[in-house]
């Protein structure tokens, strides 16, 4: 069954479309989840901690795959379906959880994908993500480093283009934009009715990974457009400038822009955008390697809440809350964002390593 595009009349189930319902006729949006991610308390963690930890899981937010790439494609797919666009061109690591998400909704939305990869240690979760994406369909290309991946890129277009006769839909690492962040004010506003309704109390800190910016430049803007005051702890899990706090800010700034063309509101633009903490002290031994600190949250976490997480984003994050809670460092009741797909995968077919370009099978060992 394919992905349709949200009839642009119905976005009254949408917090981001009722709060602007000028949205609904000038920004598309196709739902690849069934409704808001849930939040619950992590009770025998607030009890170990003396701090009051809830948590709110994007890892279900979605209907193949969920976390926060899939609340970005909402906006970015429909971009590109709206452009007929036959083909999307994106790239990432050697396991690129951005990579699988856009595998699999494009695969459903009738969308042919290219994935650019880059080298990262080829960890067990890494293999297994490559397998996934070149099982759903996705032309595999490796380019090692991203200087290298900038070259190849205008040829992948050029055949596409030759092919098609019509460009492909081009996305960055992340699909971080102004456009994808919209995912995350939405995200924003979802939380904001989830607290109205008495199922979380208001966040005094909300606390989650940040790699290439968009979930927490989009998260900011619409806490502050919702009304809520809850400060954002930024955990950078890679040292490029995408994870800077002043690029952040940039992204967060241009998100807000874009709300005020589209709106119209242009006091939409100067919307404060206080509260935001970026640290890289949890970061380890750096981009797609798991951490000491890391290590100890995941087995916690899983011990004391039955709570997966993953080693690059989710465990680090998680150790940053472990270490400033028990230094009561934190403003709570504390909100740890969840940003790590939840959702049971089928298994690769047995074919998929076939799919993959043999130096990278060396590498991966596949």
């Amino acid at each position: 069954m394919g992905v349709e595009v949200t009839p642009r009349t119905t976005g009254e189930t949408f917090p981001l479309y009722e709060r602007f319902p000028q949205l609904t006729t000038r920004v598309p949006r196709i739902a690849l989840s069934t409704g808001a991610s849930p939040v619950s308390p992590l009770a025998n963690l607030s009890r170990d901690l003396r701090t009051d930890v809830w948590l709110k899981n994007d890892g279900l937010y979605g209907t193949m795959y969920g976390g926060n790439k899939t609340r970005k494609l909402e906006f970015v797919i429909a971009d590109a379906m709206e452009r007929h666009a036959t083909t999307v061109v994106t790239t990432g690591g050697i396991g690129t959880n951005h990579g699988v998400a856009t595998a699999l909704y494009c695969r459903e939305a009738g969308i042919d994908t290219v994935l650019i990869l880059t080298y990262e240690e080829p960890t067990s979760e890494a293999r297994q993500n490559l397998l996934l994406m070149a099982d759903s369909g996705a032309q595999i290309h490796y380019a090692r480093a991203y200087l290298k991946a900038t070259i190849v890129a205008p040829y992948i277009i050029a055949h596409c283009w030759r092919r098609d006769r019509r460009f492909p839909y081009l996305l960055g690492p992340g699909a971080s934009s102004p456009l994808a962040s919209l995912g995350y004010v939405n995200a924003a506003f979802e939380l904001a009715g989830q607290v109205k309704a008495g199922l979380i109390p208001e966040p005094g800190t909300i606390i989650l990974p940040l790699g290439t910016g968009g979930t927490v430049a989009g998260l900011l803007v619409g806490l502050r457009l919702a009304g809520l005051d809850s400060k954002v702890l930024a955990v950078s899990i890679t040292r490029a400038p995408t994870a800077w706090q002043m690029a952040v800010s940039r992204l967060a700034r241009s998100t807000a822009r874009l709300l005020a063309r589209t709106t119209g509101d242009r006091d939409l633009a100067r919307v404060r955008l206080d509260g935001l903490g970026v640290t890289r002290e949890w970061l380890g031994p750096g981009f797609g390697r798991a951490s000491e600190h890391g290590e100890r949250a995941r087995d916690r976490l899983a011990d004391t809440e039955g709570l997966v997480l993953d080693p690059v984003y989710t465990a680090k994050a998680m150790a940053a809350l472990l270490d400033k809670a028990d230094s009561s460092a934190l403003s709570g009741p504390v909100l740890f964002w969840h940003t790590h797909n939840a959702i049971v995968l089928s298994t690769p077919g047995t074919n998929a390593a076939s799919r993959v370009p043999n130096s990278l099978r060396r590498v991966c060992g596949l």
